[in-house]
């Protein structure tokens, strides 16, 4: 029993480590017992299916200067997503939609020394990045496997905004394939918090049997 058991320790502790390399970022552990703030609720979004909020900087989240300046995607005209959950069952119009949206969150935050500050996500689906006041974070790639990213420096003492892209754009080398059986929702499925933690801190730790030891 317990020669299975290190072995089932041993191939998720594998997977996660292929899940890291893939997507350039560590997951924390222990995240119950650290300090967190939730981002759940009602996020802005805008529908991107020609795929170009890239191009046009939709992470950026700009602002009308004043009364003669045009911006044609405005967050904060757009509608919203509850977060956690799928775009699919919360709009009609996007029940059977797939591609990206891009998700926005404003919140506050007051900066305390010696503290870390990482933003994290349970789980969204299917490819993501991920932007904080207009900077990049990095991206993921898996529709259920949680992932985080530090954002210390990029944090403003006071008003911040958060850009999500998912996208549940299947493609023939990927996963979801072009065709699939089971249902190809899209959205943050999962919470999104705030972690923070000291400056030094323990990231992950892993035990193993002592070499040549008995059980």
């Amino acid at each position: 029993m317990m020669r299975r058991l290190l072995y089932v320790l041993f191939i998720l502790t594998a997977v996660g480590s292929c899940y890291a390399a893939a997507g350039h970022f560590e997951v924390i552990n222990n995240i119950p017992n650290r300090t967190t703030i939730s981002l759940n609720g009602p996020w802005h979004f805008i529908v991107d299916p020609y795929e170009t909020g890239l191009k046009t900087r939709f992470y950026a989240s700009a602002k009308p200067r004043d009364k003669q300046d045009f911006v044609e995607y405005d967050f904060d005209k757009s509608d919203v997503l509850n977060v956690p959950g799928d775009w699919n069952t919360q709009k009609k119009e996007l029940f059977y939609y797939e591609g990206p949206v891009w998700y926005e969150k404003s919140f506050s935050y007051h900066k305390r020394e010696h503290t870390r500050v990482f933003v994290g996500f349970g789980a969204a689906n299917y490819f993501t990045r991920a932007y904080l006041n207009g900077e990049a974070l990095g991206e993921h790639e898996g529709g259920f496997t949680p992932f985080d990213f530090e954002v210390t420096k990029l944090l403003h003492n006071g008003d911040n905004f958060l850009v999500v892209e998912a996208s549940n754009q299947r493609r023939d080398d990927a996963i979801p394939a072009l065709h699939t059986d089971w249902w190809n929702y899209g959205g943050i499925t999962r919470d999104v918090i705030l972690i923070e933690t000291p400056e030094t801190f323990i990231r992950d730790f892993w035990i193993q049997l002592a070499k040549g030891s008995r059980y």
